[in-house]
């Protein structure tokens, strides 16, 4: 009998955006604990350079999409809006990918970006995670058990919840792509030790 292993889809999205962005031809790869109970770790990039290897690792956390059609309440509406469970920072974890599948498409439902589904990824180093998880309060001022992020295009992503004021800030820093050389100098410093 041959042993089934599975991946969980936003893990595979993550996995699939770092091979894009970090390619074998640079020596990076991706790879995945073959143990499914190991804690705080989805995902291992690793760079092997002068016959050195460095690795990083990274926990990846999923949210459903909820799409805002119609009118809104809100002054401040997203087309695209995420809810994160809050959750206590690993140490095992050197980042963090949030991840949300949204339908890349527009209002006629022709597709917008050559596919019909989408993943929206912000990348969180883990001192910039430990802060913002510290930060997503109530108004009330207490820990908010939610936390979330409204966008319009995948280019730019504004948090919708957590933030105890209500500011929408901008998080579109954090969307992977713009995140790709943090992540190589976090392993090129690791290289160096």
């Amino acid at each position: 009998m041959e042993p089934v292993f599975t991946l969980p889809y936003p893990e595979f999205c993550v996995a699939q955006r770092l091979h894009r962005l970090l390619p074998a031809s640079a020596g990076y790869a991706t790879y995945v604990p073959v143990s499914r109970q190991q804690p705080g770790v989805d995902l291992i990039v690793v760079r092997r350079r002068r016959n050195r290897t460095t690795a990083a690792t990274i926990q990846v956390k999923s949210s459903r999409i909820y799409s805002r059609r119609g009118h809104s309440r809100r002054a401040t509406s997203f087309r695209y809006e995420t809810w994160f469970n809050n959750f206590v920072c690993p140490e095992q974890a050197d980042f963090f990918c949030l991840v949300a599948l949204y339908p890349a498409i527009d209002a006629r439902q022709q597709r917008e970006l050559g596919t019909w589904w989408a993943p929206q990824i912000l990348l969180f180093s883990q001192g910039e995670m430990r802060k913002f998880l510290a930060s997503v309060k109530t108004v009330g001022g207490k820990r908010d058990r939610m936390f979330g992020f409204g966008f319009d295009h995948p280019d730019t992503v504004y948090q919708t919840r957590g933030d105890r004021l209500r500011r929408f800030l901008d998080f579109s820093r954090h969307i992977i792509e713009r995140r790709t050389t943090d992540l190589q100098g976090f392993l090129e410093s690791r290289s160096d030790a």
